[in-house]
């Protein structure tokens, strides 16, 4: 392999790449063994309708429809009620422990703003070099809003000397040569490696999406990374002891001011053993121009911040959007499966078994910010946040069906309770329990009446079932009270994220106004959701595909217009 400053190194016969790098002299290296050239992997054969989220599918059925089957069972029937309040309760006590996980984190983050970052905490970490190697990918995103994304990461301390940063750029992605010019004119400098890398088309294995985009990305990242070190490393005549951490990201990702000092010093604080089994997450916040959003996607975005710090880190489910690890963790887990469209929920299970352990997620207190989705209308809006959330179902019901076929790999405590956590989360977290919480309450004694049960049956309301409305009323109350919190939560989080440009605050009229609608906005979710699951059972694999929502409201008509990038010319070296 030739290095240039600035080159691109095209499509070969050994390796069907085209990488565009520069090449600094301030590199170290870490004997890590080179990989062969990745030409697509063995695709082996399986049933496109019979996979294990049919049985997702069933349970998310047969605990919907608890409502309407449990009154007609014998000898439990005249205790309805109690039973679908027992649920009711257990789910109000579930965030309420998401709550206090919430506002942990918080006070983590805000906390850790006055925090001294020590960058070699211990004996050990003062004879080793941390370096960063970070990814992110894009097809048909605004280029502007790369370019925000990898400026943060420019902007991080000592970025020159430590980061090596790729970008995964599909081969048909509009104008990808002038894009590339463009990233290289404006980053070359700023990193200890900069390049770029052309994800071709038809792969033996590579479905559409991220996933495919990424593998591709890293394992040719990865391999022109090292070797750089290697040649660099032998010049010198030097050998330095060097950790390499991965992180990934999203196009539309905004890193914390300190995320990678911050990552340096939790790593040196995290017990030897773990590292290689450890995995970082940052809090995301999806609050990039949500001023200007629709209320069901601001509503969802404030959730989804919620239940990253409520449920995702601490109970250890998946990554999302932005985390680092390894680069042994990262290569040991074979980099991101290509063939599934959920790169960051498929991770964890990939890296558990490349260890035959549970992995652990530890927080970095430092938030990030993602993008939502966006449209061009209050149609297009909605269109994007369904499209969304189907693509998130659907492949959440596809990881599903990986871990049970990998299951039996790890430890069995290990995967039942992963199994457990995150069918509860997915399937009825995020998918039943607020439809079930509405028809429960007003269903449950028509349906009791239906089946015969006389006088409320013979269960703790069954002298009164005006009771049960009063009690469900309270229950909603307290719902409210947790969507206050989620909004709390975000509020007190805005003085600890990443600056970004255009931000303008929202009134305290709009915050009730999307407050209230909450319950309206989760119950769409929850419709969208059960939509996806009917669809991806009876359509199989057909319709397991990455179709990424637009970003293109997320970057200003003036950051659109500014930009004229001028055509640079880019040597061409042959991979020999």
């Amino acid at each position: 392999m030739t290095i240039v400053t600035r080159g691109s190194i095209r499509q070969s016969s050994e390796c069907p790449a085209a990488v565009h790098g520069k090449h600094s002299d301030r590199q170290s290296h870490s004997p890590f063994p080179l990989e062969p050239p990745y030409k697509g992997r063995d695709v082996k054969e399986a049933n496109e309708y019979i996979r294990w989220y049919i049985l997702f599918a069933l349970l998310i059925f047969i605990s919907f429809s608890s409502i309407f089957w449990i009154p007609a069972i014998p000898f439990i029937q005249n205790y309805s009620m109690e039973i679908f309040l027992f649920f009711s309760f257990l789910l109000h006590l579930i965030w309420f422990t998401a709550t206090l996980n919430a506002f942990f984190y918080t006070r983590r983050l805000r906390k850790f703003r006055k925090h001294k970052i020590k960058l070699k905490p211990t004996c050990e970490s003062k004879d080793w070099i941390i370096k960063h190697f970070v990814g992110i990918c894009i097809y048909k995103e605004p280029l502007q809003l790369l370019i925000d994304t990898i400026e943060s990461v420019a902007n991080q301390s000592e970025a020159s000397k430590k980061i090596s940063m790729f970008i995964g750029i599909e081969e048909g992605t509009p104008e990808r040569e002038k894009k590339t010019a463009e990233l290289h004119k404006l980053f070359d400098s700023r990193f200890e490696r900069f390049f770029v890398v052309s994800h071709p088309r038809g792969l033996p294995g590579d479905i559409p999406g991220k996933c495919s985009n990424l593998n591709f990305a890293a394992r040719t990242g990865v391999a022109y990374f090292i070797k750089t070190m290697q040649e660099q490393n032998e010049k010198l005549g030097v050998n330095p002891k060097t950790q390499v951490l991965v992180t990934t990201g999203d196009c539309d990702s905004v890193f914390g001011e300190r995320y990678f000092d911050a990552l340096e010093e939790d790593f040196w604080k995290t017990k030897t053993e773990d590292r290689n089994r450890t995995v970082w997450q940052s809090p995301l916040f999806y609050s990039m121009r949500l001023e200007r959003s629709p209320f069901f996607v601001r509503v969802t975005g404030l959730l989804r911040s919620f239940f990253m710090m409520g449920f995702l880190i601490p109970w250890g489910i998946n990554t999302m959007s932005i985390f680092s690890l390894t680069l042994e963790l990262y290569r040991d887990g074979d980099y991101t499966h290509p063939g599934y469209q959920m790169e960051d929920i498929i991770a964890l299970i990939r890296w558990s078994l490349a260890v035959r352990k549970r992995c652990i997620i530890r927080a970095i207190p430092v938030a990030t910010l993602s993008g939502p989705t966006s449209g061009d209308n209050y149609r297009h809006e909605f269109f994007e946040w369904a499209r969304q959330i189907r693509r998130w179902t659907i492949g959440a019901a596809e990881v599903f069906h990986y871990f049970v076929i990998k299951s039996t790999r790890l430890p069995r405590f290990v995967s039942l309770v992963f199994g457990a956590k995150f069918v509860f989360y997915y399937g009825f977290m995020l998918c039943i329990a607020p439809i079930y919480s509405i028809l429960g309450a007003t269903l449950t004694t028509t349906m009791m009446s239906l089946f015969g049960v006389k006088d409320g049956g013979d269960g703790l309301f069954s002298a009164n079932t005006h009771l049960f409305t009063y009690v469900n009323l309270g229950l909603l109350a307290l719902q409210y009270f947790w969507f206050l919190c989620v909004f709390l939560v975000n509020m007190i989080c805005e003085s600890v994220l990443p600056p970004f440009k255009d931000r303008t605050s929202i009134n305290f009229f709009r915050n009730v106004f999307h407050w209230i609608l909450c319950l309206p906005t989760i119950l769409m979710y929850c419709l969208v959701e059960l939509d996806a699951f009917v669809e991806v059972t009876f359509r199989g694999k057909a319709v397991c595909s990455h179709s990424a929502s637009k970003k293109d409201n997320l970057v200003s008509a003036n950051d659109q217009n500014k930009r004229k990038p001028e055509k640079l010319d880019v040597e061409t070296l042959q991979i020999v």
